[in-house]
């Protein structure tokens, strides 16, 4: 559930050529289909995850993945590509319940070290994830055109929904915020609040221009070196080193150890990797650093996401859909910005600015609330 949003986005880009000569349409007008789902995800992961909070986790991801369900079948059939712009917003929005909910689902599970694990497991999906989507989204899509990948969209959602219906809550009634508008805004004021938490947050936003630097500029560098053809191998590569990242996580003696590896990690690494594009050292030098930076940035993903969940637990639905959210404003933030002039010194300057603001507000993480 966790990795939904590549489902919505990863496995979509191959069909989006399909989609342009289905339609007779622009590539610009298609785009527009993949902002749609981008936009459903940022406000849903919002939503979703604070109602949670009040009514419990189980309902809302029935409710979710069935929505989800209901309106990727809804696109098959569509003749408009309006009608199916639409729909992805609707595919995005429910998507997101999935992704708010399911950390939150791990939250009331598991506590310290376990939930550390727990995490763990769900960044190696996520680092797993982006490799498997694009692959079966660009073989349906030569196979069956853009409606064979939405099937795949639709079985994927199917299957979440069965699951849940064999999911035990999480979340009992006793442990559940007041359902009152007055409660929800208190219990978002009280995330907001915690220090520990929102230094966190801050901390994996920034480091996060790395994570969707690299994927906003990747085919574009790699077209600059030539190596345009194999950018599909590239990005595979990239998350499992990611994944890699993830795993390492796990086992470490505490999550902090992970944020602490991390910043030394991505601090080194991002200026390696600025000098290579500057200096213009070609690909393969360029590549071996970004997968070791990946790597690092793994084991925040899994580790900053434990301490930030931990240090609300009470309210572990909000703090999750705040968490998923940040990310996906600074994925629609970084990509414009890195058109800015020469793009290998844009990607440079965004990757060193991104590690040391990181770095900066690990450090100004407090040892209490």
């Amino acid at each position: 559930m966790a990795a939904m949003a590549t489902v919505v986005n990863n496995m979509f880009s191959p069909a989006m050529p399909s989609l342009v000569q289905y339609f007779g349409s622009t590539e610009q007008m298609v785009q527009g289909g993949f902002a749609a789902g981008m936009l459903g995800l940022s406000l849903g992961t919002l939503l979703w995850g604070i109602l949670s909070d009040a009514l419990g986790r189980r309902r809302l991801l029935l409710l979710s993945t069935g929505l989800f369900v209901v309106g990727t079948a809804c696109m098959l059939p569509v003749k408009s590509l309006s009608l199916l712009i639409a729909l992805r917003f609707v595919q995005g929005f429910t998507a997101a319940g999935c992704i708010a909910i399911s950390r939150s689902v791990a939250t009331d599970s598991f506590a310290e070290r376990q939930l550390l694990k727990a995490m763990a497991v769900i960044n190696v999906v996520n680092g797993i994830m982006p490799i498997v989507a694009p692959m079966v989204g660009g073989t349906m899509a030569g196979l069956y055109g853009w409606q064979g990948v939405f099937a795949v969209m639709l079985g994927v959602g199917a299957l979440l929904f069965v699951g849940t219906l064999l999911l035990k809550e999480s979340l009992p009634a006793e442990r559940r915020n007041n359902r009152t508008f007055s409660a929800i805004v208190h219990s978002f004021v009280t995330v907001v609040s915690n220090r520990r938490y929102v230094s966190m947050l801050l901390h994996q936003a920034c480091a996060e221009v790395l994570l969707f630097g690299n994927l906003a500029s990747a085919a574009f560098i790699a077209m600059h070196y030539g190596w345009g053809d194999y950018i599909g191998i590239v990005l595979a590569v990239n998350g499992i080193f990611i994944g890699v990242g993830a795993a390492v996580a796990g086992a470490l003696p505490s999550a902090i150890a992970g944020v602490r590896t991390c910043c030394c990690g991505i601090l080194v690494m991002s200026v390696v990797v600025a000098a290579m594009l500057v200096l213009d050292c070609g690909f393969i030098p360029y590549e071996i650093a970004v997968c070791l930076m990946l790597c690092f940035m793994g084991m925040t993903l899994t580790s900053s996401t434990t301490i930030a969940l931990e240090s609300t637990r009470d309210n572990a639905g909000t703090a999750s859909s705040l968490f998923v959210a940040s990310g996906f404003l600074v994925g629609g933030l970084v990509a414009p910005l890195l058109g800015i002039g020469d793009m290998l010194h844009s990607v440079a300057t965004a990757f060193v600015c991104g590690a040391v603001l990181s770095s900066l507000f690990a450090l100004l993480h407090p040892r209490s609330k």
